[in-house]
């Protein structure tokens, strides 16, 4: 019996159709834990209709809260406030972030729209949520979201932690990022911890984007991965809505044949591993248990 629990989630559902496509597909098969959906792309409606109608299944599907171009903010205070038509770069976001300019009451309105928009799609609340670009760690955007949640009297199953234990984070490779996104999770602790009923303490899946092999950088992070471990991937088919949306495009094709083909539940059952949802309860009971459900067939 596979002893450690890993939830593999799927960033960027509703980017492009091919992507959402990819992880739909995916989740047919039982190859990820869950997926976190962008609700703020022209995309979005379609996709979560289609993702709505899968089959019910363990899946987790939560809330990828966005603040970073090319897209544009849902809420009307954050573009008056702020003067944002578009979401600003990653960079120019960080300087507003760490300099403290970021007008809470207007990303307070932005999240609220985000996360109204996820429930029109679903009729409920997100299982968890993270960030594209792990902007829900930023100062200013943490504490924000804190807020927001105790406001509106919203509590997660979690909140993705994008930290990991120094000694684990030196012996993958891109130690430098994992350690940067250490350095914010640790100070969002605070202000993140309390507002959701658990949060992850080990975190995966940080690369360039440049094909080395994935089968191989994968091994590498279920190598390090303890119990419980949450591991980012992003898998998606390659469409014009893409390449106009987002820079990352080859990558999100290797890694889907990669989890779609035979490789990634040999490195599980390799590794003493198998895929389950972070939020439930570890089997308590005969839901949690379910959840946790085999891989089939190669879909690749």
């Amino acid at each position: 019996m596979s002893s450690r629990r890993i939830t593999l989630v799927a960033d960027d559902y509703g980017l492009a159709p091919g992507v959402s496509l990819a992880i739909r597909q995916l989740l047919a098969e039982g190859r990820l834990s869950g997926t976190s959906c962008l609700t703020v792309g022209a995309c979005w409606p379609e996709a979560a209709g289609l993702l709505r109608d899968l089959p019910a299944g363990p899946a987790e599907i939560g809330l990828h809260l966005c603040l970073t171009g090319p897209f544009a903010p849902l809420s009307q205070q954050l573009r008056i406030d702020a003067g944002w038509s578009r979401f600003p770069s990653l960079a120019a976001l960080l300087r507003l972030s760490f300099t403290r300019r970021l007008p809470s009451g207007a990303v307070s309105a932005e999240i609220e729209a985000q996360h109204a928009a996820f429930v029109d799609a679903f009729g409920r609340e997100p299982d968890f949520i993270d960030g594209h670009q792990h902007v829900h760690l930023l100062p200013g955007v943490a504490e924000t979201l804190a807020l927001t949640l105790r406001s509106a009297g919203l509590r997660p199953r979690w909140i993705r932690r994008c930290g990991d234990r120094p000694r684990r984070i030196l012996r993958r490779p891109f130690a430098a990022k994992a350690l940067f996104l250490q350095a914010l999770s640790l100070r969002s602790d605070a202000v993140l911890a309390g507002v959701a009923g658990r949060r992850n303490d080990s975190f995966c899946g940080i690369y360039d984007f440049i094909d080395r092999g994935h089968g191989v950088l994968f091994e590498r992070w279920l190598e390090t991965a303890p119990d419980r471990a949450v591991i980012m991937c992003h898998p998606g088919l390659v469409d014009a809505r893409l390449a106009a949306l987002d820079p990352v495009t080859t990558m999100r094709a290797v890694e889907f044949r990669y989890f779609a083909g035979r490789e990634f539940p040999e490195a599980l059952r390799r590794h003493g591993a198998r895929l389950a949802p972070f939020g439930a309860p570890p089997a308590a009971n005969g839901r949690a248990a379910a959840m946790e459900a085999p891989i089939r067939r190669g879909i690749g």
